[in-house]
């Protein structure tokens, strides 16, 4: 068979796989994996212990009606949500971060530190890691 048709096979392959849905990591207490043909990826962030989840959906998010995320403000991919009640039936309630990206793997897990870090959101901080060294040195070493 000819290369280029062999090539061009593929091509269109790897360019169609985004239509059949996302990527997206799924970590929690029971599970670490990838989970396919999703419609959003999520990551759940809970405030006081620093609990973190991570997964998709098959389903449209404006179809979820328990699924409490403002759609309508497009700027936050993070939004607190307050009053949540924590499933031990002790009454008590928390609050969560609740995550939603678009782009396969793009709900990638890390930390509830290192979400705090970044500013309450999934997108990459591009913050230095190392601090730079301070001119103002009075013992004139570097």
């Amino acid at each position: 068979m000819n290369p280029k048709v062999i090539f061009a096979f593929f091509l269109a392959l790897n360019m169609a796989v985004p239509l059949f849905g996302l990527s997206c990591n799924l970590v929690n207490d029971w599970t670490t994996s990838v989970v396919h043909d999703r419609k959003f990826c999520t990551a759940y962030f809970e405030t006081g212990a620093g609990h973190a989840s991570f997964g998709g959906s098959k389903a449209h998010p404006k179809d979820l009606t328990t699924f409490r995320y403002d759609f309508l403000n497009e700027a936050d991919d993070c939004q607190l949500q307050t009053g949540i009640p924590i499933m031990d039936n002790s009454g008590d309630t928390t609050s969560i971060w609740a995550c939603v990206c678009y782009e396969s793997n793009c709900n990638f897990p890390f930390s509830y530190e290192e979400f705090v870090r970044r500013g309450h959101t999934l997108r990459p901080s591009f913050r230095p890691s190392v601090m730079p060294a301070d001119d103002s040195d009075s013992t004139g070493h570097h």
